[in-house]
């Protein structure tokens, strides 16, 4: 197994995130350090909460390569996602993993214009 490879079987579901658990303990993150993520469990496709990786019991934050907060309905099982940590960014005090392959667009609300009313 390599050790760059995180692979996750446990999953703790939150009210309002869930936390993926790795299978075993992180010990050394680098800021830019590439990583892998696995996740060998069916919980995460379930909810569409913000996911969050567990490292020495702190929860670091999920993101895409946009900057945008990952979902547990974007993400797969048993995929190999290319992840990189950093820790410079003075919005995350614990760090941020931030998956750098292309995930599944998370569905947004398109703005309409009522009927009748023009733009002007």
């Amino acid at each position: 197994m390599n050790c760059n490879t995180i692979y996750v079987s446990n999953v703790i579901n939150n009210e309002d995130s869930i936390v993926l658990v790795p299978n075993r303990a992180i010990k050394t993150l680098e800021n830019t350090g590439s990583y892998r993520l696995v996740i060998c469990s069916n919980a995460v496709a379930g909810a569409n909460l913000p996911i969050f990786i567990q490292v020495s019991e702190v929860n670091i934050p999920v993101l895409c390569k946009a900057g945008n907060v990952v979902y547990s309905s974007q993400l797969n099982k048993r995929v190999n996602y290319g992840i990189m940590y950093g820790n410079e960014n003075p919005g995350y005090t614990n760090g941020q993993f931030v998956i750098q392959d292309r995930i599944c667009p998370r569905a947004s609300i398109i703005p309409t214009v009522a009927q009748g009313t023009k733009k002007k």
